[in-house]
């Protein structure tokens, strides 16, 4: 059966991946299409949609196909909630049937697949938003600001701290999970290209350099204690475009959490930036913002071409050459997670010094550090 295109009006849209975080984008979209802000026309996932799932769909199709229910619905925008080794194909997909997209984080798992998706997206001229969503958070902008202003003098150095706990269902929550390839292909999960991406790109793009230019070296150790092939543990010491030293310690391994936290260090002060919860700290006081959602400013965007997205796919090409020196660096070295004494202290140490976990003495971080310089051109494709 053909179904009408939604190319007039309303923009029509398409879910694909309705499980994990795609079920908080049914509910986004049922919210929106109750403001009248879209017409959800399509949900394709392999798996059924249970009685909430199927109650915020509506009278949206359901399919197990992506592929097929895009070329029978022709959507105005597709939103893609899937695993990270299929975004690419995804999303080509997507753009090439005419949508604009929004692609959950990380858009990629390897430089080559971002350079595919630039293709697609200069090919087709359609909009392509990545789900960072902390980048909708008015905290980093008024961050932003406050370094662009000088109100932490120059900017001489920026650090990542993440301190989380992931249970083994976590790992174990899907055939991808945890892995570094599956069937042949990239996936490149980890603490540091998944749980915490949102640290290290808002790390490598506060100082100013922008996201889309190219990081000039990169410098890691990794570590895992779960029954994975990805990293639970790590470290990274980068310099940006601009040469400002930024150091990033991660870890899902921490029994008591803490909310992720960056801090931008100046000559005149220092910032803390806690981008979970929208909570900033500079010298000039104590605040908490609101937060733009993706989908609506790419809504915005798709009504009103000057309006700027708040994460273009563009300016995610530092953080997926953090992501492509994972993905080249060896296996991440296999420690016991009862060795893990002073984990916090460690990597609160290792991202204030700008050291590795390698270089602070502890008996188990004894990765040897892998070192990257990314390519000075952004990919092809």
């Amino acid at each position: 059966m053909t179904m009408t295109s939604g190319r007039a009006g309303q923009p029509s849209v398409v879910l694909v991946g309705a499980h994990g975080y795609g079920r908080e984008h049914l509910h986004r979209l049922a919210r929106l299409q109750a403001a009248g802000r879209l017409r959800l026309v399509g949900v394709a996932d392999p798996r059924p949609l249970d009685a909430e799932q199927r109650s915020l769909a509506g009278a949206a199709a359901h399919r197990p196909d992506a592929a097929e229910l895009i070329a029978a619905v022709e959507p105005d925008l597709v939103i893609l909630a899937t695993p990270v080794h299929t975004h690419v194909d995804l999303a080509v997909l997507a753009l090439r049937a005419g949508a604009h997209v929004l692609l959950e984080k990380p858009p990629a798992p390897t430089l080559d697949g971002l350079g595919q998706l630039l293709a697609a997206q200069r090919e087709t001229g359609r909009a392509c938003q990545i789900g960072f969503q902390a980048f909708g958070s008015g905290a980093v902008d008024e961050l932003t600001r406050q370094i662009r202003a000088g109100v932490l003098g120059e900017v001489r150095g920026i650090a990542a701290t993440g301190l989380w706990w992931r249970d083994d269902d976590y790992w174990s929550r899907s055939a991808w999970a945890g892995r570094r390839w599956l069937h042949g292909r990239p996936v490149n999960d980890g603490a540091l290209t998944n749980a915490f991406a949102h640290a290290v790109a808002l790390a490598v793009r506060l100082d100013g350099s922008g996201g889309d230019r190219s990081i000039r070296q990169i410098e890691l150790d990794t570590y895992r204690t779960r029954a994975v092939t990805a990293h639970d543990t790590a470290s990274v010491r980068l310099r940006t475009a601009r040469g400002t030293p930024v150091t990033i310690a991660v870890t899902l391994c921490a029994q008591q959490p803490v909310e992720p936290f960056i801090e931008v260090f100046g000559s005149a002060g220092t910032a803390v930036l806690h981008y979970t919860q929208d909570r900033l700290r500079t010298p000039a006081g104590d605040s908490v913002h609101r937060r733009t959602d993706l989908v609506e400013n790419l809504l915005d965007q798709i009504a009103d071409p000057g309006v700027p997205l708040l994460v273009p796919l563009s300016q995610t090409l530092s953080f997926t050459q953090v992501a492509e020196a994972v993905h080249r660096s060896p296996a991440p070295v296999e420690v016991a997670q009862r060795s893990l004494t002073d984990l916090p202290a460690l990597t609160r140490r290792a991202a204030t010094t700008g050291r590795l976990y390698r270089e602070l003495g502890a008996d188990w971080a004894r990765a040897a550090a892998y070192r990257w310089t990314p390519p000075s051109h952004p990919p092809t494709g």
